[in-house]
């Protein structure tokens, strides 16, 4: 009978000296390039980007924001359910309930931070909302971190 050996998580903590603690694959979608010979200086397609530390914790929390429960086929309540909020006007009294939802997914779903504020701001005109979220890591004593944002019916995008 044949053996089979997965060890790929074996040296999972043996760099300590990585700064790396979380890692997230980029959710901008471009081409990166590398050269993959010294001498030639070929140019090589690097097919994804990874974000890491703060940048996966970006991106954990704009997929809470961005994705509906049901979506995640594996995890079927992940998610906010904005429902239609964001297709009706914007007003000052969707802007609390589109606060709160985002509170509590963020603290049912990302575990590695602390929420300290959501303030959405409602922008009437433009027909959008403005979400300032201060949060806190733990694991990286870190105070505050602000993440701002702006929220609509075509989707949230991090200004960050």
């Amino acid at each position: 009978m044949a053996n089979i050996t997965l060890d790929i998580l074996s040296n999972v903590n043996s760099n300590r000296n990585n700064a790396n603690v979380f890692s997230d694959l980029q959710l901008d979608l471009e081409l990166n390039y590398t050269f993959n010979n010294q001498l030639n200086k070929k140019q090589q397609i690097l097919d994804l980007n990874a974000d890491t530390n703060l940048g996966a914790i970006y991106n954990s929390i704009s997929n809470i924001i961005l994705t509906s429960p049901g979506q995640k086929p594996l995890n079927p309540l992940f998610g906010i359910g904005f429902g239609d909020l964001l297709f009706l006007p914007v007003t000052t009294q969707r802007a609390i309930s589109i606060g709160n939802a985002i509170l509590q997914g963020i603290q049912t779903f990302e575990p590695r931070v602390v929420v300290l504020n959501v303030n959405v701001e409602p922008l009437e005109e433009e027909q959008q909302y403005i979400i300032t979220l201060s949060i806190s890591v733990p694991r990286f004593n870190t105070q505050q971190v602000q993440i701002v944002g702006v929220l609509d019916k075509s989707g949230f995008y991090i200004n960050n």
